[in-house]
């Protein structure tokens, strides 16, 4: 039967309406069935006390504020109970729930409501899922822990890769200024002994001047570069040892 109704289902359901599985729509429909039921309770005890003047629209309104009172919540699903207060099974259900009523019970309102609303539910026992749905459900877990395990394996080969990229472009980069550094250090090395070999004799007294500066600037820098690499060397014996 559920088969036949997720046919019907998908067959004529608007385009923006969610695809429901054979177990989606028994919890669904038991669900709209739970809540209907109790609003037809509390509808036939509104019914019962027969209101002076009170319209049916009346009555629904009461009703309703019944049920938000006694279930927390507003009842968001009188669309579904239109379509269904007109069909004989729900006016047969309607008649059992006023034949129900004890008019000389003196207990509270409250309790009388609570005591047809748990006959209601009582009797609306959900339908366990068959096996083809059960079938279903295990086929799709089991493609969900494929699929989630999968991701997981790629998440974490991605997550490797990266670290190893990362790994290798420090290095990489690390690398690279020391050959720059490298360089540098040559280039300088070069131009300090071109500047110290340099022929000032075909110079006047201002560029021999100025050359003389660089060079002994050189020549200071060179002597406190071997001082401190002298200090890092290990110490020399005494010369009279």
């Amino acid at each position: 039967m559920w088969d036949i109704i997720s046919e019907f289902y998908h067959e004529y359901k608007k385009p923006n309406t969610v695809n429901r599985s054979v177990g989606s729509l028994i919890n669904r429909w038991s669900m709209i069935q739970k809540c209907t039921n109790k609003f037809c309770a509390f509808l036939a005890q509104i019914e019962s006390l027969h209101p002076s003047g009170a319209t049916k629209q009346d009555k629904i309104e009461k009703t309703k504020i019944m049920y938000k009172e006694i279930e927390n919540g507003n009842f968001t699903l009188e669309h579904c109970w239109c379509l269904l207060r007109h069909q004989p099974k729900w006016q047969q259900h309607m008649i059992s729930l006023n034949t129900r009523r004890r008019p000389h019970d003196k207990r509270p309102a409250n309790e009388q409501s609570s005591e047809i609303v748990d006959d209601v539910v009582e009797e609306n026992v959900e339908r366990p899922p068959s096996k083809k749905a059960e079938k279903d459900n295990l086929r799709k877990r089991k493609a969900q822990e494929s699929c989630d395990a999968e991701f997981n394996m790629v998440l974490e080969k991605m997550t490797e890769d990266r670290r190893l990229f990362m790994a290798e472009r420090r290095s990489w980069v690390t690398k690279a200024d020391d050959n720059r550094g490298a360089q540098l250090e040559l280039d300088k090395r070069k131009f300090e002994a071109e500047i110290m070999s340099k022929d000032l004799s075909g110079m006047n007294a201002m560029q021999q001047a100025y050359f003389l500066n660089i060079q002994r600037k050189i020549y200071e820098e060179s002597l406190n570069c071997s001082e401190g690499t002298y200090e890092k060397s290990p110490s020399t014996p005494d010369e009279g040892v």
